[in-house]
């Protein structure tokens, strides 16, 4: 289960560090899309395929837009022996990370995101908020 909030920063060469605990539970190697928030997902190899098997049990007519785009945006990167991964260029761009970086265990996946955004996101998650959250799903 990965869990917890790391602060840390993009380096010149577009390398972020991957947080020791989720590296410990997301394995060798990491597969990363792009999500509809505007951050970047971080999957392990088994939680990747996982979540691609439904698209891949769907016809070919109904799934081959969206197999397109993810596919197309998914990138598979290792650590480095310093836990750092290199990020594409257009990767960065979409999740708008400049200098300082959020990784965020999200129970099966990460979520890695500029920390601005992040900030500006989660704002409204107050606990009222996740209060009413939980209990419309009988948490």
């Amino acid at each position: 289960m990965l869990t917890g909030k790391y602060y840390h920063s993009i380096d010149a060469k577009n390398r972020i560090i991957v947080p020791s605990k989720i590296k410990e539970q997301i394995g060798s190697t990491i597969t990363i899309i792009k999500d509809s928030d505007r951050c970047l997902c971080a999957y392990s190899d088994e939680e990747w395929e996982k979540y691609t098997a439904k698209i891949n049990e769907l016809p070919k007519a109904k799934a081959k837009d969206i197999a397109r785009f993810l596919y197309a945006n998914a990138v598979t990167v290792q650590p480095d022996s310093q836990g750092r991964i290199l990020l594409p260029q257009d990767m960065i761009d979409y999740a708008g990370i400049t200098k300082n970086v959020v990784t965020v265990g999200c129970g099966k996946y990460a979520e890695i995101w500029s920390e601005e955004r992040w900030n500006e996101n989660n704002m409204e998650a107050e606990p009222e908020n996740f209060a009413e959250m939980l209990e419309m799903l009988g948490l």
